[in-house]
């Protein structure tokens, strides 16, 4: 859809400069018609000089295309030293055990408990493992740093953080 809506607004940017070079020749009965054609097919009005050129976030449908929807971008390359930068928002969501994966807590796991049944609020208090592909997109979002194991005093997540029942996240044992 973005695909036939850019398409459609290219098209008659390119087919402004012909309806602006005759709209000085129009008759004026005929600048009406002229005007009710650019008004539906999103070209600049006959008013409109032809010496500056109409940039396409300034075309009314496109505007809502690009709006402001808040972005959680990653860095790549910071202004002071050029590294990656971690997005601060999924340090705040999730975590990474250290087989891999990442959990988090359900959404909206505090609101409208009164409503909630007494198995859902239970439920609800559980973390989820997300999926690989989720998984992969968190692990582009983090640096290095955050993708390495962090062993804190009394984590409760300790049980968590091994998986040996399954054969590519199992442990190796060091013989001695």
């Amino acid at each position: 859809m973005l695909r036939t809506l850019v398409a459609g607004a290219l098209r008659n940017i390119c087919r402004q400069a012909p309806v602006a070079a005759v709209a000085p020749l129009v008759q004026g009965t005929q600048r009406a018609s002229l005007v009710t054609l650019a008004r539906a097919s999103l070209l600049p009005s006959p008013s409109v000089t032809v010496s500056s050129p109409m940039n396409l976030l300034q075309i009314p449908a496109l505007q809502g295309v690009t709006g402001a929807g808040s972005t959680r971008s990653v860095t790549k390359f910071s202004l002071v030293k050029g590294k990656r930068k971690t997005v601060k928002a999924v340090l705040k969501r999730f975590k990474r055990l250290e087989w891999g994966a990442w959990i988090r807590t359900h959404s909206g796991r505090q609101k409208k408990l009164f409503k909630k049944s007494a198995a859902l609020r239970r439920r609800l208090k559980q973390h989820v493992f997300t999926n690989a592909t989720q998984s992969w997109l968190l692990d582009k979002m983090v640096t290095s740093f955050w993708r390495r194991p962090k062993h804190y005093i009394n984590d409760p997540y300790r049980p968590y953080h091994r998986r040996d029942e399954y054969f590519a996240t199992q442990s190796k044992t060091f013989k001695v």
